[in-house]
């Protein structure tokens, strides 16, 4: 702004006015603004001097000042002029240009929309240096992200027509460079390649181009510095400094970094005490029973907030819902140690008011009401709240399960439940290959939750060369809205085995109910079964032609199955395990009289990030009950997709004289598997495996002689259509020498 001129201007105007008024105040009659385009008079009025008020220097001034802070102008002038005898007072403004365009120049290997995702809008506003240094600095930042150091970013600014601009950021990208070396200063307790190992940022490998190591972004340099903080942490280093880390850049074209990271360990604190205030309805020993840190061991920030999540379980399980753990520590920078006081809040005790069911819109309440631990007027518990969400979760009838709570006074909680169903029928279609079915297909249909109400319709059906078999199954789950499982299959079998034919038809009677909670539970299996046994090769061996003919077999299955798995179809960690005892003939009838046991267990390990290990153990054991004959059917065989893969099903086996695979009576089966993701937002995942297993007939101890080996590689994928498995095997022992592997697949889909 030209004050001077506004002032010589402003004075001549006003002596004139003096003289005119004969040396009265004057008036201001109207008050007009000039020079604006975009921006409406009335805007400006807001801040001018009013009409009808005296005129005032002073407050002319002050407005002149206040337009300018609204920072929509570059100048304004004050003229008076007196029209028809009216005063007026024009207030000239000239406007800051708007911005029309922007553009990027120079951006070669970065994209555009990349670099212009974080910068701050300014097409069709008014023009603003500040916006624009701040754009500049986003830019330099993006391509430091994508390792251009050396990037430099200027703005020029063009007019154009109507007081506007165009805005253009012209960009020199430099040579892109990469994190060579991470170095440390001031670690003592860490080696450099302990700390190396904590980081996600990486020194640029020879796979850098597949890997992308050696890329430095400035959020991960942060994760990195808390990364390490936390490890030592973890050690009882409670004053540990991890500084900004220094980048420097070795070299003249600017492409090889080098990463220091600066540390001050500070004194390592050991716990001096532990104690607890405020707790009526805990012990001090009970508490102390749930805390991992005690007196005389290494502080460890991790376990001490786990601690506190322990220490507030302990009272929430038992009725305190709103009870509060404020932990308190005392240093002792002499003795180098800490002591720790866990204040307790217990606040009021709380029962559960309402459960209110919500989102299911084909299953009934009562469905999931009975999944739950905890009901209405129960006194509120942490674990049963938990427990059941995990109950409903398992029933797989729900794409999602949340378990809120609303607060309705000091003393009870209103628990929402709300589901969102998902399809529960199922589908499935399988194929594979094995010595005795050779090319198989299998079809299932399975529909869970049938009318909302909880029931299982299974049909299943095989087709191969061989084989035919059929199977329909009933299960209600609940029982009378009791915990206990009432089920029926029926189901007709013919396979068509080398040396002869079997047709079997029965009818199986299930019950079930839980034993410990929900992990261990007791089922029971009452079955009729008619088969025949016929056209019987001349080559059969005696064994076979020793059953020809038509029996009937009564048996009755109990079973125990322990499971704590974390999920239903895909668990990462927990334990599945089953033992069962096959009882037929004896005074249950019928024609045949053995009994078959057998164990297993699959435990799931988490490893390491989203590694997981899976160990499989089974055993079983077949025998008669008198002299009687064990059923060729009964008899163990392994092989396959689901046993020792790499060899065909039947393959591991004894022979008789003649060579022929007829099962033994004695059975034991280990896997190994190794989980790792492959793209674990899509559900691929990928497995090693390592499978060995046994089967030795009545005159074989068990366990002895040679286990048949294979190994592998496998891929699941938790498709949207349903599971699909593809593995292959490698044989390890095989009697022929071959080592040729073979692939077993199977998929299956959900409506």
């Amino acid at each position: 702004m030209n004050f001077k001129k506004f002032f010589i201007n402003f004075f001549f105007s006003v002596l004139i006015l003096t003289f005119t008024a004969n040396s009265y105040a004057a008036v201001i009659d109207l008050v007009k603004i000039e020079g604006n385009r975009r921006v409406p008079s009335e805007t400006f009025l807001r801040y001018t001097v009013k009409a009808g008020e005296e005129f005032d220097m002073n407050k002319v001034s002050a407005s002149i000042k206040e337009i300018f802070a609204t920072d929509l102008v570059v100048d304004v002038q004050v003229d008076m002029r007196v029209d028809d005898d009216k005063l007026t007072l024009v207030y000239m403004v000239k406007e800051k240009p708007y911005v029309k365009k922007v553009y990027l120049e120079g951006n070669i290997n970065v994209r555009e929309t990349y670099i212009t995702e974080d910068m701050i809008p300014m097409e069709g506003q008014i023009l603003d240096r500040a916006k624009i240094e701040e754009n500049i600095n986003k830019i330099i930042s993006v391509y430091h992200d994508e390792k251009y150091y050396s990037a430099s970013v200027k703005a020029d600014i063009e007019d154009r027509s109507n007081n506007s601009v165009d805005v253009f950021f012209r960009i020199e990208e430099g040579p892109e460079a990469r994190v060579y070396d991470i170095v440390f200063s001031g670690n003592s307790f860490y080696t450099d390649k302990e700390l190396l190992k904590m980081l996600s940022t990486k020194e640029k490998g020879f796979f850098s181009w597949l890997t992308g190591s050696g890329k430095l972004k400035q959020e991960l340099l942060e994760v990195d510095v808390e990364k390490i903080r936390g490890e030592y942490m973890k050690k009882g280093y409670i004053k540990v400094r991890v500084g900004e880390p220094e980048i420097k850049v070795n070299d003249e074209k600017k492409k090889k970094l080098t990463l220091i990271f600066p540390i001050e360990e500070g004194d390592r604190y050991k716990i001096d005490k532990v104690a607890f205030d405020g707790n009526k309805h805990r012990t001090d020993k009970e508490l102390e029973t749930v805390t991992v840190l005690k007196p005389g061991e290494w502080f460890n920030v991790e376990e001490f907030q786990n601690d506190i999540k322990r220490l507030t379980d302990r009272f929430t399980e038992i009725g305190y819902a709103f009870a509060n753990v404020e932990p308190l520590t005392k240093e002792d920078s002499a003795a180098k140690t800490v002591s720790l006081t866990y204040k307790v809040e217990e606040n009021v005790l709380v029962k559960i008011s309402r459960i209110n069911i919500r989102g299911n819109a084909d299953t009934k309440d009562r469905v999931i009401r009975r999944e739950m631990d905890i009901a209405e007027g129960d006194i509120y518990d942490s674990r049963k709240i938990k427990s059941s969400k995990k109950n409903i979760e398992f029933t797989d009838y729900f794409e999602e399960v949340r378990l809120d709570e609303k607060r309705v006074d000091d003393s009870s909680v209103d628990l929402n439940v709300g589901v969102k169903d998902k399809r529960t029928g199922f589908f499935s279609i399988g194929m594979g290959y094995s010595s005795v079915d050779e090319l198989m297909f299998m079809l299932r249909l399975q529909k869970k939750n049938l009318f909302g109400s909880g029931y299982t319709t299974d049909l299943k059906a095989e087709f191969a060369s061989k084989r035919t078999d059929y199977t329909i199954s009933l299960t209600d789950p609940w029982f009378l809205d009791k915990p206990i499982t009432l089920g029926v299959d029926l189901y007709k079998l013919k396979r068509n085995y080398y040396e002869y034919d079997k047709h079997n038809d029965g009818v199986a009677l299930r019950l079930g109910h839980p034993v410990i909670g929900r992990k261990l539970y007791a089922t029971y299996k009452l079955a009729f079964e008619n088969e025949e046994i016929s056209d019987i090769d001349d080559d059969a061996s005696q064994y076979v032609w020793d059953q020809e003919g038509e029996y009937t077999t009564v048996s009755i299955t109990p079973i125990l199955n322990y499971r704590t798995t974390n999920h239903p179809v895909d668990p990462t960690e927990g334990n599945i395990s089953r033992i069962y005892y096959k009882y037929a003939g004896g005074p249950l009838g019928g024609d045949n009289d053995y009994y078959k046991t057998g164990v297993e267990t699959t435990e799931f390990i988490p490893l390491w990030w989203k590694f997981v290990g899976m160990l499989h153990l089974e055993g079983g054991y077949l025998d008669s009950n008198g002299e009687g004959r064990l059923p060729v059917d009964e008899r163990f065989r392994l092989g396959g997709i689901y046993s020792v893969r790499g060899y065909k099903y039947g393959d591991i086996s004894p022979k008789d004289n003649k060579g022929y695979d007829y099962g033994g009576n004695k059975m034991f089966l280990f896997n190994a598997e190794f989980i790792f993701p492959i793209a674990a937002d899509q559900g691929f995942k990928g497995a090693l495996f390592y499978d060995a297993g046994q089967v030795n007939d009545t005159d074989e101890d068990y366990l002895s002689g040679d286990f048949y080996q294979g190994v592998g590689v496998g891929f699941r994928w938790y498709s949207p259509i349903g599971p699909i498995r593809i593995e292959y095997g490698i044989p390890l022992d095989r009697d022929d020498g071959k080592k040729s592997g073979r692939w077993e697949f199977s998929m299956g889909g959900m409506f």
